[in-house]
């Protein structure tokens, strides 16, 4: 079950926004490249605590991340 819906699509435009590609970001937040296109693609939601991993390294919060704020900022 899908936890949140668009995580995938939101966790690629944050990446997107930060000038990386996937293989670079998840280098940085310290999965592998596989994993991290499971992450885009909505087959597979990151843990809590590679969530905020993934917003710290991205620098967007994680409310947007799960959809409680629409926009970046």
């Amino acid at each position: 079950m899908k936890v949140v819906e668009y995580l995938g699509t939101r966790i690629q435009n944050a990446r997107e926004r930060k000038g990386l590609s996937a293989s670079e970001a998840a280098k940085l937040v310290g999965v592998s490249k596989s994993t991290w296109s499971l992450y885009e693609s909505d087959k597979r939601t990151p843990s809590v605590d590679t969530l905020k991993i993934i917003a710290e390294k991205l620098n967007v919060s994680m409310d947007y991340l799960v959809g409680l704020k629409r926009e970046i900022e």
